[in-house]
């Protein structure tokens, strides 16, 4: 019995890692682009490191093709949408801004780095960004470098974190770390995968 068990054991760990060498960021591109749309809850924690401070905050998330929405609940209602081209920002008090940012190599960057995640255009963020991948069991971490100068200036890493099988993968969390050494940590959670979106959702995504 003991012999069956120790022989289940060295199947399941072989298993394990014949599946973790097969586990690629292409794959893993290739998975999440299988969702058009992802929603669901987010903590973000904001540590600044001068200040030896962290800001908190939760809310409700959308990824989709047309743009990823921050619906901060908590400390204070307010929401970000970012598009493409325009960043649309409501705050507290309900006073929308809209800025035009399609000139702006930095935001268009990683704009553009979200974009080709969901959308598996995985050959576009190797044109912009050094991709330094790995994977253990069931988890996954891409670490990506900018290679422009300009937005290296602003953003130091993006490093996007979840888990796969092999029908499907997620994400976990998503840290990014300015030049300066400050972090924002995205953690995510109850999400969801609609085919579409309700006719308020993709009204978020519009500039007015």
């Amino acid at each position: 019995m003991k012999k069956i068990v120790n022989v289940a054991m060295a199947l399941f760990f072989l298993s394990v890692m014949a599946f973790a060498q097969t586990t690629t960021f292409e794959t893993v591109c290739a998975r999440l682009a299988a969702h058009p749309n992802t929603t669901g809850d987010f903590t973000q924690v904001r540590r600044i490191v001068k200040a030896n401070r962290s800001l908190a905050s939760s809310g409700t998330f959308i990824f989709s093709l047309d743009g990823i929405m921050w619906k901060t609940l908590k400390p204070f209602p307010s929401s970000l949408v970012v598009g493409m081209t325009s960043v649309i920002q409501t705050t507290p008090d309900g006073k929308k801004t809209v800025i035009d940012a399609s000139n702006n190599q930095i935001f268009t960057s990683i704009s553009t780095t979200l974009s080709s995640v969901f959308s598996g255009n995985v050959q576009k963020l190797y044109e912009s960004f050094s991709v330094d991948f790995s994977a253990s069991a069931n988890t996954w971490k891409a670490t990506l470098t900018p290679k422009d100068k300009t937005v290296a200036a602003v953003m130091q890493s993006l490093e996007l974190g979840g888990t796969t099988t092999q029908t499907g993968a997620e994400f976990s969390t998503i840290v990014m770390t300015d030049a300066n050494g400050d972090t924002t940590t995205y953690t995510f959670t109850n999400q969801k995968y609609p085919k579409e979106l309700s006719p308020e959702e993709k009204a978020v995504f519009a500039a007015k």
